[in-house]
């Protein structure tokens, strides 16, 4: 085993039904993109389809399979679709993403004419992320025309926020403002929807009609001002994934010697490094080397050098009795310590979205279910 990784559907479901709770009346629509953000796509949409009102996805590759899957909940698919599967789109039955009032949008109708049916749409408007989405501008003109067009059905109007993250920030109720004035017209039976996990914690006036809760559900925060105004409130979200690989060989390295490409760690006292048979293709960032940490035995191992393309190291002169086959954990608990994908993240330079989201699809999933 080089890793493995494992997911806790249990922990999964517990966080969609806290976060349905804490956004009710608002519906929870569960963000199960990007491989369920490495959890595994089609083990947690079965998770949280019972408690969620629907699934989001960012590719019709996902709806597919989910679909194929045998979920028949509503899926909503963020991203673009290419126009020559639009086809398989709408026999699938999933909801698609409109944006403009041009050449797409007229295939879109095309293709539900042509198979005697309509689309469910949600219309994308740009308050100021600058990625897809209609202007505020033209968005009331172009609602009214999807509204109005036989081949749609106007399921649902959204934007994305910007600086949802940031507590202090004044730009989330600019861009909520602006969403507002551009939907004000819309029938009531339009979902609206803006929030993320993030702002629907910190920021209860974006929740409308529905949130699109992603990276709570494997119990990561998206960022320590939620964490911490969430568990002042009594709100725990549970890691759902532990991340473990083990020691393929122990080298005793005199004060002095250098470790690993580049030479950039050198020993400062006799130490016990262990050899990880994991790099940056299995997922592990390049840039944990000399600065994020492993758990074995219970004690935590800085990760020594730099990380290889399948391997890296870790210092293990402080876990006593460290032996070839010991089990080394990346993410997760082992005794009393616990090392989370925040903490990685952190230590990488980056955020626990991308550790988990970009973790391969070859490291082996074992999922169980556990108890509260």
């Amino acid at each position: 085993m080089t890793a493995e990784l494992a997911i806790d559907l249990g922990a999964i479901a517990r966080n969609a039904q806290a976060l349905a709770r804490l956004v009710a009346p608002a519906r929870l629509t569960a963000v199960v993109k990007a491989d369920a953000y490495g959890h595994g796509l089609v083990p947690v949409a079965r998770a949280v389809a019972p408690h969620a009102a629907r699934l989001c996805v960012y590719a019709l590759e996902e709806a597919v399979a989910l679909r194929d899957a045998g979920i028949g909940a509503p899926v909503h698919v963020l991203g673009p679709i290419p126009p020559a599967d639009l086809e398989i789109a709408h026999a699938a039955g999933v909801q698609i993403t409109l944006w403009d009032d041009d050449l797409y949008a007229r295939q879109v109708a095309s293709v539900a004419r042509r198979r005697r049916g309509t689309f469910a749409v949600h219309a994308k408007i740009d308050t100021g992320v600058v990625r897809l989405g209609l202007t505020v501008d033209e968005a009331p003109a172009v609602l009214e025309r999807y509204a109005t067009t036989p081949e749609y059905e106007l399921a649902g109007a959204f934007t994305h926020l910007a600086a949802a993250e940031e507590i202090d920030s004044t730009f989330t109720l600019e861009q909520l403002a602006r969403f507002l004035l551009a939907t004000q017209n819309l029938d009531a039976k339009v979902e609206r929807h803006t929030a993320a996990t993030a702002a629907a914690i910190l920021w209860p006036e974006t929740r409308l009609d529905a949130v699109r809760c992603g990276i709570g559900l494997y119990g990561i925060w998206p960022s320590a001002e939620s964490e911490t105004l969430m568990r002042e409130r009594g709100l725990v979200l549970e890691p759902a994934l532990a991340w473990r690989t083990r020691i393929v060989a122990l080298h005793d390295v005199e004060a002095g010697e250098t470790v690993g490409y580049g030479r950039t760690w050198r020993a400062r006292r006799r130490s016990r490094i262990a050899t990880l048979p994991i790099g940056y293709a299995e997922g592990l960032p390049r840039s944990a080397g000399n600065a994020a940490h492993a758990l074995v035995r219970g004690t935590r191992a800085p990760l020594v050098g730099r990380v290889c393309m399948n391997m890296a190291f870790a210092d293990v002169t402080e876990a006593r009795g460290a032996v070839e086959g010991d089990a080394v954990t990346l993410i997760g608990s082992d005794g009393a310590e616990r090392i989370t994908a925040e903490e990685l993240a952190a230590a990488c330079g980056t955020i626990g979205y991308e550790i988990v989201a970009r973790l391969p699809a070859h490291v082996p999933r074992t999922y169980g279910v556990t108890e509260p």
